[in-house]
């Protein structure tokens, strides 16, 4: 029995995270996220077929072995089970290795939750694949016993950069082509420091519903923001760069903990030197990763610096692919 070898991007976010849980998007009237596949691969084996089964994380050093498939989730391989158990097929064994740091920001639980089913299903990214992400939105709800957000499965899903148009039942997806200059000019660091993503949103999902003004006005300027990011995307870097200093701005305002010491050394030091133009955390903020877009010509400076302060960029870049099958 040969193994499958599958590959899934992670991701990073551009602006309206938050925005993607339900009723946010709903009560608001609808909302635009925008994000796209980066090309750091999770990797999965899988081996179809035989006796038992087997799920090995190879990051983590699990290596569980099983004469029948679980019927609970084991410990440390929660969310691989309650995804391979919700798929219908799971496989005989699956190994899985992440070059990703927990808690970067940049949507590994996610992506990876769609490299697990699609690759029980024998689906690559594409439209059937993207269709089955409210599966793994309810699961994820069940795995963390709070609503989750969804925006996070579209790039592993169907690869590229994507405006999510979250305005009925299921998210409208439209293809974006970032403008080239932006991508010489995107910057991807490792704060060091991990973030719990689940936990920040869920106490502002609870202060809005229950009202609150303030949490409140900072999702409406993050709506506003990702509606502008999706047409600028294509168009202007320097307003790219502007709009995302705004939503850093705005996420601070939800939690002042979204913005650590070492972002704030870096536009310090950025502005100083002159290559900073404008920064977000990925995700929730807190820790995790953040994208920083630096001034035209500057990059190679820019990541000097950034090694300097012990915060050494990833080497990523947008990719068009999703999940897919390797040979």
């Amino acid at each position: 029995m040969n193994p499958e070898h599958w590959r899934v991007p992670v991701r990073i976010d551009f602006a309206g995270g938050t925005l993607d849980l339900w009723p946010i998007y709903a009560m608001m009237g609808g909302c635009v996220t925008v994000n796209a596949a980066v090309d750091l691969w999770i990797e999965l084996d899988v081996v179809r077929g035989g006796p038992g089964h087997r799920i090995t994380s190879r990051d983590l050093g699990i290596d569980l072995a099983f004469d029948a498939w679980p019927a609970e989730p084991p410990k440390g391989l929660s969310w691989v089970w309650r995804v391979l158990d919700g798929s219908g097929a799971p496989p005989a064994a699956v190994s899985i290795h992440s070059p990703v740091p927990q808690g970067s920001g940049l949507g590994v639980s996610s992506c990876l939750g769609v490299g697990l089913l699609g690759s029980a299903l024998g689906l690559e990214a594409g439209q059937d694949l993207a269709r089955k992400v409210p599966i793994l939105r309810d699961m994820e709800s069940r795995e963390l016993q709070t609503p989750a957000g969804w925006q996070d499965y579209y790039p592993a899903a169907l690869g590229g950069a994507l405006a999510l148009h979250w305005d009925g039942p299921d998210p409208r997806w439209e293809r974006l082509e970032p403008h080239p200059r932006l991508l010489a000019d995107l910057v991807v660091f490792y704060t060091g420091k991990p973030h719990h993503s689940g936990l920040t949103n869920w106490e502002a999902y609870k202060r809005f519903i229950e009202g609150d003004t303030q949490t409140r006005q900072a999702l409406s300027d993050i709506r506003g923001i990702a509606l502008e990011m999706a047409r600028a995307l294509p168009a202007d870097p320097s307003e790219v760069a502007g709009l995302l200093e705004r939503e850093g701005q705005a996420r601070v305002k939800l939690s002042p903990a979204v913005e650590t010491d070492a972002m704030r050394a870096v536009r310090e030091r950025g502005r100083r030197e002159g290559w900073y133009a404008g920064m977000k955390p990925c995700g929730a903020g807190g820790g995790g990763c953040c994208l920083l877009v630096v001034k035209d010509g500057t990059r190679e400076a820019a990541e000097a610096s950034l090694r300097e302060m012990g915060l050494p960029p990833l080497d990523l870049r947008i990719t068009p692919k999703g999940l897919h099958r390797l040979g």
